[in-house]
């Protein structure tokens, strides 16, 4: 059961003191945590969260001032590393609810390939899902997640195919940022850590478009869309990817 907890008054943990990697075959991760720095009570308890979509498992990693790394780490409740976040939360002894003191959150993992090369999680995660007699869809059950429908057998190789890629992708940007104007309202570009302000920021990023409207601004809501979308687009040259493909092309 997912244990609720009181957020009053809790401390935000910097990205660089909860280090989060995830390793393959079998699917397990690895957390570096450095908390001495924020003031907690070396009792409180700490703990390490993974989820995605309504998967959750949580670790007990001791104390503040004893951290423990559990022996067993293996992130069972998942069937595949796309997508899954981290979050490291520090609680209260003291506190019946579970007071918490401090929190980083959506926290982002390193991938260990085989081969020793790491990489990070990229923006817009692909997960296999079971979409019925849909392709693909966008879940924002947390951060955007892009399902693909687990029938296709090799998942991977479709995502990356020229005809997905630009079917898709340009698709999923409209929806990532139709949700977080008019959905979320959220415009903050300056958080590192939001998903919605690193959207944004990449939206605004691409050459063509523009910086993101104020709030009060929502005449130009779709206009700043359409245009991050064509911005985009045109950069990944899709047009032309998808008429060599669909004449028969080699293009990817």
């Amino acid at each position: 059961m997912i244990r609720r907890y009181n957020y009053t008054g809790r401390k935000a943990l910097e990205r660089s003191d909860t280090n989060v990697r995830i390793e393959e075959a079998p699917l397990r991760f690895f957390a570096g945590l450095s908390l001495t720095s924020y003031g907690l009570p070396s009792e409180a308890r700490v703990f390490v969260e993974a989820y995605r979509q309504t998967n959750w498992m949580r670790f007990d990693f001791g104390t503040v001032g004893a951290i423990k790394v559990p022996g067993d780490l293996l992130l069972t409740e998942f069937d595949a590393r796309e997508g899954i976040l981290f979050r490291v939360r520090v609680t209260a002894t003291s506190d019946p609810e579970g007071r918490l003191l401090a929190e980083a959150d959506q926290i982002s993992p390193i991938h260990r390939k085989a081969n020793g090369e790491v990489t990070r999680e990229p923006l817009l995660p692909i997960k296999p899902a079971d979409l019925g007699e849909e392709v693909f869809r966008v879940d924002f059950s947390n951060r955007p997640l892009l399902l693909i429908n687990n029938q296709f057998g090799d998942w991977r190789a479709l995502a990356h195919s020229p005809f997905f890629v630009c079917m898709a992708l340009p698709q999923a940007l409209r929806e990532i940022l139709t949700r977080v104007l008019w959905v979320e309202k959220y415009f903050d570009t300056d958080d590192p850590d939001d998903w919605q302000a690193r959207w944004l920021r990449f939206a605004a990023a691409l050459p063509g478009s523009s910086e993101v409207p104020a709030e009060e601004e929502k005449d130009s809501f779709e206009d700043w869309i359409n245009a991050s979308v064509a911005a985009f687009a045109r950069m990944h040259g899709m047009k032309a990817r998808f008429g060599a493909h669909w004449s028969g092309g080699s293009e990817s």
